[in-house]
């Protein structure tokens, strides 16, 4: 699984607990921070390289067949939010 896979997986991940289990639980910008420095994102971040939209798009799609739509695309848009890509308007 390539650098940006794993970040994306994580993202997914970090947005579905949010979402169901940490729902109202206080700063969510906080809890990710804590979760990102736990999973190691800083690594994966200089490991991924330069990146397109339509790459994180891509990959939005195939995870989409595996998670709740809602996450995965809140984890799209954080993922490209922290590698400096614009959204694609929807």
């Amino acid at each position: 699984m390539s650098p940006l896979e794993q970040l994306l997986a994580l993202e997914v991940e970090f947005h579905r607990r949010l979402r169901t289990e940490a729902h109202g639980s206080g700063d969510a910008s906080a809890i990710h921070t804590s979760f990102a420095l736990q999973s190691e994102y800083e690594q994966l971040l200089k490991r991924v390289g330069r990146v397109t939209e339509s790459e994180v798009e891509a990959l939005r799609e195939r995870l989409s067949l595996a998670g709740d739509a809602r996450d995965v695309l809140s984890a799209r848009d954080s993922l490209m939010k922290m590698l400096g890509i614009g959204l694609m308007e929807t």
